[in-house]
């Protein structure tokens, strides 16, 4: 698998043995249900408990999918994995669950629980080979449903969703530090202001303080195409929210895709055509604001990369304190 992040350890006072149920769905809809419902997620408190109430009724509309869900109960301070099925996918490159995986290391400190996550959701659908990855730490109280991540590629939707539920939980105004990033990649800056045409964005809940990686991958099953060249979208942050409330962001965003036909190298290895866009900077953001970054391009036969008009837009959102 590409890059595998490490979380910092927690340096946490001791802990009582509570017993934690998880239960973590992967929804996917259509966009304007998507963007409606994740926010009420973010708000959270009785706006996101509301919102998860409604969801049986879209199911049966049609209009949400529930695509895997996966249950498991876990003490303080232990940490597990558990998975929607058992069955497998061949990925070039690895083997992975089909359908969901989630990793946790979960820790209850005066009511509030605050854990790790791995959570990767593979597909696969005739010769779509598709990954969807989320590395974070969260911050969350008992019995309310909250938004992990959101990913979107093309006209796919999906958002993972977690709700944790263990005794002598704090309410959510004792929630501090949670936040939302945005990153959205737009094939230009009128696109982004606009806020149409996107290719493809994550959102995912994380800490000031603490690195997090999303990610999309459409693997190729081509031994030409490199592990870390495989087309989609992948977002690493690092985000630090100051004390006047603004957000200082260090992010570094690619979006990879096919463009069509193949080239042959120096060494006169043909492959096919891929178009590798990238974008690193450090930014300041106000919460709610976009701050909008352009990308560079390379061929797969490109010695230098050169401006590109695609754009990466960044926002964020203090989340579930409602």
């Amino acid at each position: 698998m590409r890059f595998i992040l490490v979380l910092a350890c927690l340096a946490i006072s001791p802990v009582s043995a509570q017993e934690i149920e998880f239960q973590f769905t992967v929804y996917g809809m259509e966009e304007t249900v998507a963007k409606a419902l994740e926010e009420r997620l973010v708000a959270g408190g009785e706006t996101a408990t509301a919102a998860i109430a409604m969801l049986p009724d879209f199911v049966r509309q049609s209009r949400v999918t529930e695509s895997a869900t996966v249950d498991f109960k876990l003490t303080s301070g232990d940490r597990g994995r558990a998975k929607s099925s058992e069955g497998t996918i061949t990925f070039p490159w690895h083997e992975a669950t089909d359908g969901l995986d989630i990793e946790v290391d979960p820790v209850v400190t005066n009511g509030i629980l605050d854990f790790n996550l791995t959570a990767i959701y593979s597909t696969r659908d005739n010769k779509d080979l598709l990954e969807r990855i989320a590395t974070t730490q969260i911050t969350a109280v008992s019995g309310v449903p909250m938004l992990v991540n959101r990913w979107q590629y093309g006209k796919e939707w999906l958002l993972l969703v977690c709700t944790a539920t263990y005794p002598n939980s704090a309410d959510s105004s004792s929630l501090t530090g949670r936040l939302y990033i945005d990153s959205a990649c737009y094939p230009a800056a009128t696109s982004a202001s606009a806020d149409r045409d996107r290719v493809a964005s994550t959102r995912i809940a994380c800490r000031s303080g603490q690195r997090a990686k999303t990610e999309i991958i459409a693997w190729i099953d081509d031994e030409n195409v490199p592990e870390n060249d495989q087309p989609g979208f992948s977002a690493l942050i690092d985000p630090l929210l100051a004390g006047d409330g603004t957000l200082k962001l260090v992010a570094k965003v690619t979006y990879t895709e096919e463009a069509g036909g193949t080239t042959r190298l120096d060494s006169g290895e043909k492959v096919r055509r891929l178009k590798i866009r990238e974008m690193e900077d450090e930014m300041e953001l106000e919460e709610g604001a976009l701050a909008g970054r352009k990308m560079t391009v390379a061929g797969t036969d490109d010695i230098e990369t050169r401006e590109d008009n695609y754009v990466v837009a960044f926002k964020f959102a203090l989340g579930g304190t409602e």
